[in-house]
């Protein structure tokens, strides 16, 4: 086993020394100055059984760096907004100095970037982060100080048009060379003006991009045995127009970092949106289409970088509890003590609660339940990233549809689909066949490869439920749900709109785990001949930050061993027990006295 897929308990900022060994924390920065190190701290780290991380940003260059005289060279490689001036990144509110977007067409910058990778690898740093993956080409716009218009990039474009006749011919271009005249001043005039070229050069290096970032990967992979990680800022979510802020970066690494956000509307969309905390604002779609990567291991989340600010001076470390042990439940990790900008008492006492120690030593002893686990699921969710690039929208379908399922307790898993722009859209008829149905929150936008596979998987005998208008094909295995019961219950999250989200799934009961509060959750995972249960109370209150405890659980779950189980072993901080069951009419039940607010059932 990959270390990276076994447990680690992980500082969003890193800690200071003596408060990582007093967490237990494995991993000591999602976000880690590669300047912190040298080999003897990372040596020292490595007797203590952690790992290190270092990250490097591919499209921001702070003042940190920039103000140094052996990088003032750097300041050069910036990119340009429409107007020729210099473009900088936004979201740096704690940085009073200009943070300027770079442009990673650059050889020199993509150098120093790799400089730094090296040196970490020389040191011996286990995992290396590439932030901000989607690039400069990412932040493009043509408001002033936007990204994307510098000359590499103006010259790139010219290159594409010089080479491709029909791109000429949609741009409407007879000489590339009057479009060079003046420092491209003819072509930026244009772009400023002309929307049809605007998308077309953005579509352009969107693909570019993401071709140079590919290329870098195996750069960076070249310098030794390490882990590459990236940050993939939303998994999709991004609504800025450009495609780059799909989800497809998961794919070029070993596993993801994310930080994420939970917002009823689409970032960008009203300004910034306040975050939604739990028990609406669930990360778990957010795991499982992380581990759905080819890789397929287990994500690092943490809450977005805007979220601690939001939520300033309001008590919140029951919040984080429970989106730790959310994260654990659903085969992730959660970087916690995450808050850019303030000092480490602040950032303690607001974002890392104690009983995250509870819980890192419960974890610790019972790690076989978090490592390794298998799912025997009916049901398959494909996230299917060339419909969301075509609707942004349709990834907050998906988040919709991951949240109604588990809250209504149907089991399910989630594989990610390419789009034939940045990854391949194939499905594998074979994995398809090992489920009952099949369901795709946003379908209006599958390429030829997944509606003909999806086709293929109905006429074979499983289901296939699409919750948009689609291009799949008719047949007794397809319903097409085009209405807007999914983006109805993401905005107003009623129990009636939920159950709209799961009645086509009625007949799918041995699919479903019950439980007698509403708020508990259970993930169900098979451990050799064991069935595991994370049992989770989500019963959030967020004016006093508190979870109401729950008494007397029942949990109810499919089972087709008729002779029943031999012991239902309860696990928790409380202790370990063992639990009355029965087992009727197919199903197996037992009852949880006090669950305060998270355990472990293994059922054997």
């Amino acid at each position: 086993m990959e270390w990276y897929r076994a447990v680690q308990f992980i500082a969003g900022v890193p800690m200071p020394g003596e408060w990582a060994r007093e967490f237990g924390v494995t991993v000591n920065g999602m976000w880690d100055d590669h300047e912190r190190w040298d080999r003897s701290a990372v040596e020292q780290a490595h007797r203590e059984g952690r790992r290190v991380l270092i990250d490097r940003r591919l499209m921001a260059l702070e003042a940190k760096y920039y103000e140094r005289e052996e990088n003032r060279h750097l300041l050069e490689e910036t990119c340009r907004d429409v107007f020729g001036g210099k473009a900088e990144v936004d979201w740096y509110f704690w940085d009073s100095k200009p943070v300027y977007s770079m442009c990673f067409y650059s050889r020199p910058f993509r150098d120093y970037l790799l400089a730094g990778y090296r040196r970490a690898v020389d040191i011996g740093v286990d995992i290396l982060s590439l932030d901000e993956p989607q690039t400069h080409i990412a932040l493009m716009t043509r408001e002033p100080k936007g990204s994307g218009f510098c000359p590499r990039c103006l010259d790139l474009f010219c290159q594409h048009l010089e080479g491709d006749a029909a791109a000429r011919g949609r741009a409407g271009v007879s000489s590339v060379a009057g479009l060079r005249n003046g420092g491209y001043e003819p072509l930026l005039r244009r772009l400023r003006d002309d929307d049809s070229l605007y998308h077309q050069y953005a579509a352009f290096h969107a693909e570019a991009a993401f071709k140079v970032v590919e290329e870098f990967v195996g750069e960076v992979r070249g310098l030794g045995d390490v882990t590459v990680t990236c940050n993939v800022a939303g998994l999709g979510s991004g609504t800025r127009g450009s495609k780059l802020w799909g989800a497809q970066w998961g794919e070029l690494v070993d596993f993801v970092l994310a930080e994420e956000y939970y917002t009823v509307r689409p970032r960008g969309s009203e300004g910034r949106p306040d975050h939604k905390l739990l028990p609406r604002g669930k990360f778990l779609g957010s795991y499982r289409l992380a581990s759905s990567f080819r890789s397929h291991a287990p994500a690092w989340l943490t809450p977005q970088i805007f979220i601690p600010d939001q939520l300033r001076g309001r008590r919140t470390l029951n919040y984080y509890l429970l989106m730790f042990l959310e994260s654990y439940a659903n085969n992730g990790r959660f970087g916690f003590y995450w808050w850019p900008g303030v000092d480490k008492d602040t950032r303690r006492a607001a974002t890392a609660p104690e009983e995250i120690k509870d819980y890192i030593r419960f974890i610790s002893a019972n790690r076989q339940y978090y490592e390794g686990c298998a799912t025997a699921n009916q049901l398959l969710v494909i996230y299917a990233n060339s419909a969301v690039l075509e609707n942004p929208e349709g990834h907050y379908k998906y988040l919709a549809l991951a949240q109604a399922l588990a809250e209504a307790g149907y089991q399910y898993d989630v594989s990610y689909s390419g789009d034939d722009i940045f990854t391949p859209s194939k499905l594998d008829p074979a994995m398809l066949t090992r489920y009952q149905a099949v369901l795709v929150a946003e379908a209006a936008g599958l390429t030829v490869d997944q509606r003909e596979a999806l086709a293929d998987y109905a006429q074979g005998g499983g289901r296939v439920i699409a919750y948009s208008p689609n291009r799949i094909g008719g047949g007794s295995g397809i319903a097409t749900l085009a209405d807007d019961r999914l983006m109805d219950f993401w905005r107003e999250y009623r129990d009636d709109l939920s159950a709209a989200v799961v009645a086509p799934l009625a007949e799918f009961e041995t699919a479903r785990v019950r439980t007698s509060h509403r708020l508990v959750n259970v993930v169900h995972y098979r451990k050799g001949d064991e069935h595991v249960c994370h049992v989770l109370n989500y019963d959030y209150r967020e004016a006093d930050d508190t979870i109401a405890t729950k008494h007397r659980v029942e949990v109810n779950l499919p089972w087709a061993d008729p002779g029943g189980p031999a012991t239902v072993r309860w696990m928790s901080l409380a202790g370990e027990e063992l639990l009355d069951c029965r087992v009727e009419g197919g199903r197996l039940s037992f009852t949880v006295q006090k669950l305060d607010p998270y355990g472990i059932a293994v059922i054997k």
